[in-house]
Parts: C-alpha cells; sequence; structure tokens
C-alpha cells in the first residue's frame, strides 16, 4: 500500500481550521453551562458550590472585564495558531504499511528474544502490531504532550509568583478572583496567557510529534480542562475531577491566600508539587481555616468581654477593644493590580475602630479610647486584660501548622506587596 494524503474529517473545513476553531467553541460552550447553573442555583448543584455566591463580592473584577480580557487573550491564541497549524498547509502523508510492518519487525524480535516463537501466530502478532501503531502511539504522543504542558506550565506559574515584577505587573491579574468562575479559567494577562497557555499548548504539540487531529483533540481537551478547573464547582460525578488529581477544589486552594504559594500545577497533573513540596490538600486546607476561624472568634470574643476597659501596652502601643476590624491583610491577597495584599497569615496589623468610631494607632504613650493617658492601678488592670486577651487568641497548633506550610523556596514572597514569609 503506497503512502496516503490524511483527507479532513469533515468536508466543508480543514483539519487544521478545526484545531483552531473547536477550542474557542468549548471555552465558551462550556463557561456558558456551569455560569447557567451558577445563576439558576438549582439544590442539586448548589451542595457542591465551593464557595457561597455571596463570596463572589471579594473578587476584585466584574464578569464583563473578564469577557473582554479572555477574548483578546483568544485572538492571541488564534493568531499563534494560524502560525503553527494553518501556515504550515502541507498535507498530512501517512505510511500505514510502513509503520505497521516496522511494529511487526520489533514484536517479532521481541518474541523471538523471549522464546515464544510458537505462543503467538503471525495474525496475532499483526494485530498486536495494529493496536501499538494506532492506539498506543497515539495515546503515547497525546500523554508526552500533556506531561510537557504540566512542565511548562507549573515551572512558569511558580516563577510569575516568585518574581515580585512578575507578579505585580502580569499574574496578579489573575489573581483578582477569590472565587474563580468558569469565564475566568483564561482570564490572564495577554502577555502572560500568550507564554503560559498558547506558547505551551503550542510546542506540546510539535514535541510530541501528533498530527493535525492530534492537535485538534488536545487543544480542545486542554481548554476545558482548564474551563473545568476553574468552575467552582466540585462536582463528584465530573469525570474530570475525579479521574485528575487536579481538578476545581484543587485549584480552588491556589487561589485563597493561605494557598497562594501551594498547588501550582495545573491543568493535568499534580506531579511536580508533590515532588517540589508545594502540594497543599483540602485537609490541610481545612485545617488551617479552622483555626484562623477559631483564632479570630476567639480575639474577638475576647475583645467584646473587655469594651468598659482600655487596654495599654507595655511597648507603647495602644489596643483598641470591642471594635471590628475595618481591614484585614491577611484577606486582601488578591488585590487589583499591585497586589498589595498578605500572604503571611498574619492577623495582627489591622486597624481596629473604638466605641466612638476613631481608629487607634500607635503612639507614644498609653492612652485609652478617649485619648487620655492611662496610669498607675488602671494600667496595671488594663495590662492584665490584655495578657488575657493575647492568650485567647494565640490557639494550641496554631503557629506550628502555618510552620509546615513553609516551603522550599527559602522564604522569598510570592510577588511585591505579598506580605512576610511564613
Amino acid at each position: 500500500m503506497a503512502p496516503t494524503v490524511q483527507g479532513p474529517l469533515f468536508s466543508f473545513i480543514s483539519d487544521q481550521s478545526l484545531a483552531l476553531l473547536l477550542p474557542l467553541i468549548v471555552y465558551w460552550a462550556y463557561s456558558l453551562f456551569f455560569h447557567w447553573i451558577s445563576l439558576q442555583e438549582y439544590p442539586w448543584f448548589e451542595k457542591y458550590r465551593i464557595h457561597d455566591k455571596e463570596e463572589e463580592t471579594r473578587n476584585r473584577v466584574s464578569l464583563p472585564e473578564v469577557i473582554k480580557a479572555v477574548i483578546v487573550q483568544q485572538v492571541l491564541q488564534t493568531a499563534l495558531g494560524f502560525i503553527v497549524v494553518v501556515a504550515d498547509d502541507s498535507d498530512m502523508i501517512f505510511d500505514d504499511e510502513a509503520s505497521l510492518a516496522k511494529y511487526q519487525t520489533w514484536i517479532t524480535s521481541l518474541i523471538t528474544l523471549a522464546g515464544l516463537q510458537t505462543v503467538f501466530t503471525q495474525t496475532t502478532i499483526q494485530t498486536m502490531a495494529h493496536i501499538a501503531y494506532f492506539y498506543l502511539e497515539t495515546a503515547a504522543r497525546f500523554f508526552l504532550a500533556m506531561s510537557f504542558l504540566d512542565t511548562w506550565q507549573y515551572f512558569l506559574h511558580r516563577l510569575f509568583h516568585n518574581v515580585p515584577y512578575l507578579y505585580k505587573h502580569f499574574h496578579s491579574r489573575h489573581h483578582r478572583l477569590y472565587v474563580t468562575y468558569s469565564f475566568g479559567a483564561l482570564y490572564n494577562h495577554p502577555f502572560e496567557g500568550f507564554l503560559m497557555d498558547s506558547v505551551g499548548a503550542s510546542l506540546a504539540f510539535l514535541l510530541s510529534g501528533m498530527g493535525n487531529r492530534g492537535a485538534l483533540v488536545f487543544f480542545s481537551f486542554s481548554t476545558l480542562k482548564t474551563v473545568d478547573d476553574h468552575c467552582g464547582y466540585n462536582l463528584p460525578f465530573n469525570p474530570l475531577q475525579t479521574l485528575f488529581w487536579n481538578n476545581a477544589d484543587y485549584h480552588d486552594i491556589h487561589h485563597q491566600n493561605f494557598g497562594i504559594k501551594s498547588n501550582f500545577s495545573q491543568p493535568f497533573g499534580t506531579i511536580w508539587d508533590h515532588v517540589l513540596g508545594t502540594h497543599m490538600s483540602r485537609e490541610e486546607a481545612n485545617k488551617i481555616i479552622k483555626m484562623k476561624e477559631e483564632r479570630k472568634a476567639a480575639r474577638l470574643s475576647a475583645l467584646n468581654n473587655s469594651k468598659t476597659s482600655p487596654l495599654t501596652l507595655t511597648n507603647n502601643e495602644a489596643v483598641a477593644i470591642g471594635a471590628k476590624p475595618i481591614h484585614n491583610k491577611d484577606e486582601d491577597v488578591h488585590s487589583s493590580g499591585n497586589n498589595s495584599g498578605n500572604d503571611s497569615h498574619e492577623e495582627n496589623d489591622e486597624k481596629l475602630r473604638g466605641p466612638a468610631g476613631s481608629v487607634l494607632r500607635r503612639t507614644p504613650s498609653s492612652v485609652g479610647f478617649d485619648g487620655n493617658s492611662t496610669s498607675g492601678a488602671s494600667a496595671t488592670t488594663t495590662q492584665q486584660t490584655l495578657s488575657a486577651t493575647t492568650t485567647a487568641v494565640e490557639l494550641p497548633g496554631y503557629r506550628e501548622l502555618l510552620a509546615t506550610r513553609v516551603r522550599v523556596d527559602n522564604g522569598n514572597v510570592s510577588g511585591k506587596g505579598q506580605g512576610k514569609a511564613l
């Protein structure tokens, strides 16, 4: 049999053009599906929502802005795809007969080496060669492309976190989404999206040696997986979330303030997080969340119980009693551009408001809410109250737990303004 030219999958469009068009269709169709589910708030789906809908108000970007940025990135992706796939208008030529003969030769050599010539007939060898060529080789190429894309994105993603300039000017845009949703899957700075997604997928396609139809499937599947990773639902019946450890729940941890230096892997596997010590499980994340909530509750309870007793510090710091915090840097790691948040888990840098509504700050002497100096027995009483308050907020094991989150990046912060390293 002579070499054959592979015709298009559909007569009205070339495989090259389809490889560029189908990922766009997949993105918008799958994103609209999850958006529709979110709007309808079906109870059956709501129980699998990772965050309450009200938490979306913490996002620092609106849905129209996200969609606009995604369109810009997709234009860039299509342009690069045109260069890689469409510009090479040569036909895909396959010599199946020569390839099958090559596999038959290899299989026969292995069988002879093992002394099993009498076990396998020629028909069996031909069948094995057919399976190896048409199925195993295709799967191997696809797996190679997935592995390369995972490696490319892990190290670039981590680089964009560890270099302050890259985080502040590029990657912080994606972290404006504290609560992820499907449309935000490709919400990136155009430069980052081009480098991490477009270039990475194109190199994976070229290095794997897959054909046009392989590119069609790989580009579309990568897009589908990325949207699913940002869908905001932990669906136990979704094969994309059950067959892959890297899923919506796993990536959601990375978007939280306590997990921003963990779970860099995307979009398929988690091997690099495990190997390089940046993996955080949901169990570990829940433990941190619980202890942080208990710590906040204990602090507020202690403060509310001391409303009538102004506190003073012996090291010339004033503390406001009986007030709610007006801002918490620990929850502002996903800033709107300058990344002015803090990923350090520290919660003692809050501004607190007194009963009269005044904000109390560091002063050269011990003061109460009324701004008057305190001394003598009053100072002694308030110092004792402060001691009780401090004990109440330091939960056993909290510091030790956070210490386990120190990573192998030598204490570097994940970007300018993200706060002190743990």
